[in-house]
């Protein structure tokens, strides 16, 4: 089929470009006369390499001309990726074309002493490589072509030359085995690529005129760019580069607020707090619908589905980094093996080689992005719960403000919203420890068979011994909580009426107060400061206890030989093990804190609201009555029990103006309260079109 194809389009330039190398790669064939027909296996597939040499070349100079002019970026390259695929299609797809380079690369390296074979698989796995590059490098519009036109003709031909291969009767390698299938998802990229779609991010744009909310200053009509982070393809953002004009903007200069660039929708606290906000309204409606009330771990879960994807990926950065250090004394175990051989293998110690970099630039990158991914989701997350805690704020009943003070609202701002913020890394540190300690653990039975089985006994009773410890630290916790709440609580309170404790000289009483109040807050911290530094005692001496109990048993049962290369892998392992040893105490630590914030949040946010329908809002007639009260009937307490109001009946004119008066007592401010529907209504009807109320309240 694919011969065909080539004998029917086949002229004297083919000849030329594959004389060459068909007679050096190819070899001889047909009794030592060499045949460069089309129809043979080997040059199809040269014809097919060198196909993809030149369109990795012309690939190339796109992307050089795209630098020589990347100051003068026209329109139609930033609306050249509108009908890209997505950023998760592109990074799986990306993800699989390196895998095919793995895969070309391992095959080159088991023929490294054949070089005709050895070349041309290396060749393959560099243009893989770069066409996981060219999924995400498209700069220009003709870069785009280049990459688009680069993947459809690499997926027909490679379909069509494996089915010639599978229809003769002959088998794939396994490199082409896992090529193919990659060319085929480049082509649906191919053909994602040429439909029309909307852009799917949005920038915010501070030369917009049409915000109300703001306007620029006179002869302020700067434009503020979009931060580069949107824009950068997979390797910017692996290299963090798209922070290189940042850099160099704060190389030159200080930074001020109209250098830093703006943020996308997607990170804004509008964006985060609606969602979030709705997540949680249909949480709890589906909770009252079911009859269930809302469970103790409800704000967790809806913050888990909020930020689903982002936890994920933050996820799999930490895997990949436990992952890379888990491998580290099985490699160094491989290289003091290599180097106590008498006939080394020159395969053998490049693969070591590769491996070693292979795994110290995934613990690098995935470090990285762990780090940068949790801050990021944690900024998600911080402002999204201050933006709802501020909205709750200001529909709180009565009821819900007498349980929560000013002062505590602001505490579960300041301290527990933005004690969440830091969450995400500490969560998945609360798994990836104990994996990577059960990885360790595992290696050291590998390498010592049954002499490291005694050195898990020391290892069990220092984690029991941290259970009592973890269950002190959650009630200290709490209880510092509830101390830091009362103080604020007092704190507000006398500031409020300073004026009333200044005309009657009572600051040290109030003093007195204060600072009994904060001793009581100090105890529990001194107490949980005390529990962490006995946890934080007994895990720094576990490895070295473990690690002489294992010694130990080795030597007297002869499960393995003390040499150079059990003991620098078991050294290696136990270094992999204080890691997760020493932070497991701070993890358990901060998850208990983390807890005890979103309790706080969750019984703040599940607290009574004003009801809207205790005034009905009606739009304006002819009547003239701006202000309607038919037997009303209001209390401060939603159960009734004791009536604040009592048939109050209510009838204000348009023009008018009421003044309320009455002694100390009799019900003013409830009336104005009731009006404004922040007392329940247990009966009767109040109606308004269009009222405020503001009125003066003195003590």
């Amino acid at each position: 089929m694919l011969a065909a194809v080539m004998a029917d389009s086949g002229d004297a330039a083919m000849a030329v470009v594959l004389g060459w190398s068909s007679s050096w790669i190819c070899g001889e064939e047909d009794g030592g006369r060499l045949t460069l027909t089309v129809a043979s296996k080997c040059v199809q597939r040269t014809l097919i390499d060198c196909v993809n040499v030149v369109l990795f070349i012309a690939y190339v100079c796109t992307l050089a001309a795209a630098c020589v002019r990347r100051r003068q970026r026209s329109a139609d390259a930033s609306s050249g990726r509108s009908g890209a695929p997505s950023r998760w299609v592109l990074l799986v797809v990306s993800t699989c074309c390196v895998a095919a380079a793995v895969a070309y690369c391992v095959t080159a390296l088991q023929d490294a002493y054949d070089i005709k074979t050895a070349v041309p698989y290396f060749v393959r796995g560099l243009v893989w490589i770069a066409l996981a590059a060219s999924l995400h490098a498209q700069p220009t519009r003709p870069a785009r072509v280049v990459a688009v036109l680069w993947w459809v003709l690499l997926s027909l031909l490679a379909t069509a030359y494996n089915s010639e291969i599978l229809a003769g009767g002959h088998s794939l390698d396994l490199a082409e085995m896992i090529a193919w299938p990659v060319s085929l998802l480049l082509l649906l990229c191919a053909l994602g690529s040429l439909l029309p779609r909307g852009d799917g991010h949005h920038y915010r744009d501070a030369s917009n005129g049409s915000s109300g909310l703001s306007e620029p200053l006179i002869g302020n009509d700067r434009t503020v760019p979009t931060s580069e982070l949107y824009r950068a393809g997979l390797f910017g953002q692996l290299a963090f580069s798209w922070l290189n004009p940042l850099l160099r903007v704060g190389r030159s200069k200080a930074l001020d607020l109209g250098d830093i660039p703006l943020i996308a929708t997607d990170d804004t606290a509008h964006h985060t707090s609606q969602q979030f906000t709705e997540a949680w309204s249909r949480h709890v409606s589906d909770k009252a619908r079911s009859r269930r009330g809302v469970g103790s771990n409800s704000l967790a879960l809806v913050l888990g589905k909020c930020f689903l994807s982002e936890i994920l990926l933050t996820g799999f950065y930490a895997f990949l980094r436990m992952l890379s250090i888990a491998v580290a004394p099985l490699l160094l175990f491989g290289f003091v093996w290599y180097s106590n051989q008498e006939e080394r293998d020159l395969r053998v110690g490049l693969s070591l080689v590769g491996c070693l970099l292979l795994a110290k630039l995934v613990e690098s990158l995935s470090q990285r992005h762990w780090f940068f991914s949790s801050r990021r989701t944690g900024m998600r997350i911080r402002s999204a719960l201050m933006a709802v805690i501020f909205q709750k704020q200001l529909r709180l009943s009565i009821q819900g403000r007498n349980n929560h003070s000013t002062g505590e609202i602001v505490n579960y701002i300041a301290v527990d919203a933005y004690r969440l913020g830091d969450a995400i890394s500490w969560l998945h540190m609360g798994w990836t420890s104990p994996l990577q300690l059960v990885f360790a653990v595992a290696t050291l039975f590998w390498a010592l068979k049954l002499g490291a089985l005694p050195g898990l006994v020391p290892l069990v009773i220092f984690g029991f011994l941290n259970v009592p410890f973890a269950k002190m630290l959650q009630g200290y916790q709490a209880k510092f909580m509830v101390a830091q709440d009362e103080r604020l609580r007092s704190t507000s309170e006398i500031l409020n009426s300073m004026k009333i404790i200044k005309l009657q000289s009572w600051e040290d009483k109030f003093r007195s107060t204060i600072e009994s109040l904060r001793d009581g807050e100090f105890k529990w911290l001194r107490q949980t400061q005390m529990k962490k530094a006995y946890g934080a005692v007994m895990y720094w001496m576990s490895p070295t206890v473990v690690s002489a109990v294992m010694y130990t048993a080795t030597a007297i049962m002869g499960s393995a030989p003390l040499n150079a290369s059990t003991l620098f892998t078991v050294l290696a392992t136990l270094r992999v093990m204080s890691e997760p040893v020493r932070m497991l105490p701070e993890v358990l630590t901060m998850m208990i804190q983390y807890k005890v914030a979103l309790d706080r949040i969750e019984k703040f946010l599940l607290e009574d609201e004003i009801r809207e329908d205790d005034v009905k809002r009606v739009p304006s007639d002819d009547s003239g009555v701006r202000v309607r009260v038919q037997a009303g009937n209001f209390s401060w307490k939603a159960s009734g029990a004791d009536l604040s109001l009592r048939n109050v009946n209510l009838r204000v004119n348009r023009g008018e103006k009421v003044a309320v008066c009455g002694p100390v007592g009799s019900g003013k401010s409830s009336l104005l309260y009731a009006l404004l529907g922040e007392i329940p209504r247990l009966s009767g009807s109040v109606s308004d079109q269009g009222l405020n109320v503001f009125f003066l309240f003195t003590k």
